[in-house]
């Protein structure tokens, strides 16, 4: 799990340096997008979030993870 920590930390840090904010900015303002998809009310958004998280709401490096393996597939 700490090598999966270790290299969310270098993507926050390699996307906030892009956008001229702190790797903190970028991990909030994720888990923002991911609050407000997950009160999404559309029935097909709720059923995809179902099957994409059984176990509730995503932590912001869950959600990397599940979608990057979904568009590698």
């Amino acid at each position: 799990m700490a090598k999966n920590n270790k290299q969310s930390d270098e993507l926050f840090k390699m996307i906030a340096a892009r956008h001229g904010v702190s790797a903190d900015e970028v991990t909030r303002d994720m888990q923002d997008i991911i609050d407000a998809t997950w009160n999404n009310p559309d029935p097909a958004a709720r059923k995809r979030q179902q099957e994409l998280f059984p176990d509730g709401k995503p932590s912001v490096e869950e959600f990397i993870r599940v979608v990057a393996k979904q568009v590698k597939q």
